[in-house]
């Protein structure tokens, strides 16, 4: 019975991905924390254990959710359902927040490789012979300076700790 409550599609059921949860948390404080929110009630959790830079415990978890008939649980799911992230506040006294994202399988996540190169890289979304192109374009723009910065430096060095300087003058004699 319990198997088969997944492989049915409810509208009201919404399978989230929380990337960074405090260590102390555990599987019940999320299950409570979503049903004292009145969002919904946790079918199925499955939290991950990491170890971050300053070797601390943290989780990563995927959620299940039966979202219940509550502007919460409609705000929340309108959000995610744009694939946008949701900050969602468990403990106001401290300030404890979850980043919640809609989960995603992986299948569905790979682009097709048959896509051209530009839609799949956010590292140089351009072509290197239109990148070369425009920086050629750009070196055209620039101004050109002409200003002599050799005749304007005097003779005399700069000394911050001589007294007898007068950098006004200086300049002025120029």
């Amino acid at each position: 019975m319990f198997a088969s409550f997944f492989n049915k599609s409810s509208p009201n059921m919404i399978k989230i991905y929380i990337p960074r949860i405090l260590g102390s948390v555990t599987q019940t404080t999320l299950r409570t924390t979503f049903e004292r929110l009145n969002i919904g009630k946790v079918y199925y959790v499955d939290m991950h254990r990491k170890i971050n830079e300053n070797n601390r415990v943290y989780y990563f978890a995927f959620l299940d959710i039966e979202l219940y008939n509550t502007p919460n649980a409609k705000n929340i799911s309108e959000t995610l359902n744009q694939n946008k992230l949701v900050k969602l506040v468990y403990d106001e006294e401290a300030a404890q927040y979850w980043e919640i994202k809609k989960h995603i399988p992986r299948t569905e996540r790979q682009l097709n490789r048959s896509d051209p190169i530009e839609s799949r890289s956010s590292v140089m979304p351009v072509s290197y012979e239109k990148y070369t192109d425009r920086l050629r374009e750009e070196v055209i723009d620039c101004k050109i300076d002409i200003f002599d910065y050799d005749a304007y430096i005097s003779n005399k060095p700069y000394n911050i700790w001589e007294n007898d300087f007068d950098l006004h003058s200086s300049i002025m004699n120029m």
